[in-house]
């Protein structure tokens, strides 16, 4: 009896580390939103870290570019730090311009890309992205398999 007690609790365990993987966010992330009421996109590349023991929120970093229309020649790129808050079945990502990468941009003039999305899936997360003045949904995919545990 202790033999198979043994292994199911090892399956179990096992079980909970796979699908905690598959829903851990951390790693690379494409994400894009089509703004309609702005006439622009926003695309971009997030990297999340990994969950530090004891802290529900994560760290989070990203270059943003946005485009308004094909008379936007370069699109206007951001630098921006994040912070990933978990609520419910929401992530809720926070963010800051720390730089701007477009010399013509000053990076005050930029508003900060916030992002409240829900895991759909291992790879895919979606949502809402928005600023002070702007909303719409915008989709995330993992740029890379899902970190193991």
């Amino acid at each position: 009896m202790r033999p198979v007690c043994a292994t199911l609790v090892a399956l179990m365990l096992h079980a909970g580390t796979s699908a905690g993987s598959e829903g851990d966010p951390r790693g690379l992330w494409g994400f894009r939103t089509d703004i309609a009421e702005k006439g622009c996109t926003i695309t971009g590349k997030m990297s999340i870290d990994a969950r530090v023991p004891g802290e529900s929120v994560r760290g989070c970093r990203f270059v943003s570019a946005e485009t308004c229309g094909p008379e936007d020649g370069e699109p206007t790129r951001m630098e921006q730090a994040c912070r990933v808050i978990p609520q419910g079945e929401f992530l809720l990502i926070r963010s800051e311009v720390t730089a701007s990468l477009t010399p013509e941009v000053p990076a005050e003039y930029y508003l900060p890309d916030h992002f409240d999305v829900k895991p759909d899936g291992p790879g895919r997360m979606t949502g809402t992205w928005h600023d002070r003045n702007f909303r719409d949904s915008v989709e995330f995919w993992r740029m890379h398999a899902a970190p193991s545990s």
